[in-house]
Parts: C-alpha cells; sequence; structure tokens
C-alpha cells in the first residue's frame, strides 16, 4: 500500500475574514492526512475568529499573523514555515471539490513533476476556452500566459494558476522560490515565472482537471489593485519582466511593442493619458529590473 503524503495547504490572506473561514472550511471536509494548513494573513488587524483555528481545529490549522503585505512574500513566508515536502497553494476565496487534495497528492507522485496545475472555475466567466487558446500556454513571442483553466483532463502545461497549484519544495529550493520582484499591481504573472523557471531545471508542470476548484471572485480584499494607473503600472512591469526573461531575444521587441500598443489602446478607450504614461514607466522598470536580475 502507497505511504500517506504529508501535505501543507498554504492560503495567503487579506481582508477577507468570512470567505477564509468558508474556504478553511471546505479543506478540513477533504478528511486528507496527514494534512496542515497555513493561513498568512496579511491584514492589518489579527482575525480573532482565524486566530482561534489552530486550537480549534486540534492543531491542523496555523494562523500566522504577518507584518507585510505582497502576494509573493506570502508564498515564499508559507513553503518555508510548512511542515510537509508537498504543498498546496490556495485563495482564499474558493469552494472545494471533493478529491481537491487527494487529486494534487496523485499528481505530484507520478514520474517528473514538481508542479501541478488545478483546475479553476471562476463564477465571473465560467465556460470553455476561448477558439485558438491552449490550456496554460505561455506564448513565446508575446510574452502572454493564457489561462483557460477550467478544462477537463491532464496533461503538461506551460504554468499554474495561483489560486491552485501544488509543487514539493524541493523545487521551491531549487528555483529560489517565488520572485518577490513581483509584488507590485495585483502581482500578476508571479506564478507563471515561478513555472517557467521549474520547466527550465527540468520539472514537468501537470494540469489536473479533477483537482477543481470553484473561485467566488470576493469583490474586496486579496491583491486586486483598484486604482487604475497601479494597476497598468504593476501589469506592464511585471509583462516586461516576463518578455526579457522568457521571450527569445529577437521577439522581445514585438513583444514590448503589444504592450504599449494595449497601453495606448486602453488610454485612448478611457480618455485618459496617464494610463498609457504608467504603462511606459511600468515597462521601462520591468525592463531594468529583469536585467539587474539577469
Amino acid at each position: 500500500m502507497t505511504e500517506p503524503i504529508g501535505l501543507s495547504v498554504i492560503i495567503p490572506t487579506l481582508n477577507r475574514s468570512e470567505y477564509l473561514l468558508r474556504t478553511i472550511a471546505g479543506v478540513l471536509d477533504q478528511k486528507y492526512s496527514p494534512l496542515e494548513i497555513l493561513v498568512v494573513d496579511q491584514s492589518a488587524q489579527i482575525d480573532e475568529d482565524a486566530a482561534g483555528l489552530p486550537k480549534a481545529s486540534g492543531g491542523i490549522v496555523g494562523y500566522h499573523h504577518v507584518n507585510f503585505c505582497g502576494l509573493p512574500m506570502a508564498r515564499n513566508y508559507g513553503w518555508t514555515h510548512a511542515r510537509y515536502d508537498a504543498i498546496l497553494f490556495l485563495d482564499d476565496d474558493i469552494q472545494c471539490c471533493p478529491e481537491l487534495l487527494e487529486e494534487h497528492v496523485r499528481c505530484l507522485r507520478l514520474s517528473g513533476v514538481g508542479i501541478v496545475a488545478g483546475a479553476v472555475e471562476d463564477v465571473r466567466h465560467r465556460g470553455v476556452p476561448r477558439s485558438g487558446e491552449k490550456i496554460g500556454y505561455f506564448h513565446p513571442v508575446t510574452g502572454v500566459p493564457a489561462w483557460n483553466f477550467w478544462a477537463k483532463g491532464q496533461f503538461d502545461v506551460d504554468h499554474a494558476p495561483g489560486g491552485n497549484f501544488s509543487a514539493w519544495r524541493e523545487v521551491f529550493k531549487k528555483c529560489r522560490g517565488i520572485d518577490e520582484v513581483f509584488a507590485v499591481g495585483a502581482a500578476l504573472n508571479e506564478e507563471t515565472d515561478f513555472c517557467l523557471r521549474a520547466r527550465r531545471a527540468g520539472y514537468r508542470v501537470l494540469f489536473n482537471g479533477a483537482a477543481r476548484i470553484v473561485h467566488l471572485a470576493a469583490p474586496r480584499g486579496g491583491c486586486r489593485e483598484l486604482d487604475p494607473h497601479k494597476y497598468m503600472w504593476g501589469m506592464a512591469h511585471n509583462r516586461a519582466i516576463m518578455i526579457q526573461r522568457h521571450v527569445a531575444w529577437f521577439y522581445r521587441p514585438p513583444g514590448l511593442a503589444r504592450l504599449l500598443i494595449t497601453g495606448a489602446a486602453l488610454s485612448v478607450r478611457e480618455r485618459d493619458r496617464r494610463l498609457f504614461t504608467a504603462c511606459l514607466s511600468g515597462a521601462i522598470k520591468g525592463i531594468t529590473h529583469a536585467r539587474m536580475a539577469g
């Protein structure tokens, strides 16, 4: 009989107490063992209800109130404090399918798999993949990752959804964790960058449609950036890093041009020239950061 694998479930959270408690209850209902749930709370105030869960759960839930704010930092804090070597990241505003934890562990056991990408049904846009878009695909010319993680089946992909992916501790160690340079705006692309670096290191990223969640898309809290100019700056910054790191040198100019055209189009549509200024400034800073890291 196969020896059970201990699983650490990391849930970063920010100002979403009601959603968080329901998410934790859903994970506990899985009855998986051995299990720990590690909450990394970046809220300004301690969540008293969540803080009481370690005692109420018999030590399965660990509550960590931290003094920083940033999703990449919360992920790194989580995996470095995890008890077990199999680590699963979940958003704090989800519903779990009954086999979520077992399906992640089953695929982590497969040969060469370093990361498992779970399926995500988003209440805002459930449906089928758009025509021509692959599941979990990173475009090698534009540097734009395709989403479409609501698919079924099991197959290798380029990257995983940030709100539902698992990995072995050794992958985080070898890839030096999540790059915290992505902790701006809505922290876009941080998990995509991690997956691409893991693939380059020789690990498989495997999609498993049976490891499924429903993303409830809480209207407030989390790493959502509501200021359109800050969002644009962060998007351009992180996209520029992805282009510099993961796109061939001869495709970088058209990739960056496409990014700036996107910023210009939004600026015209919204009649706000500051959106393009933010896009240009973020892209320049992102290129600088990518070159410094390289």
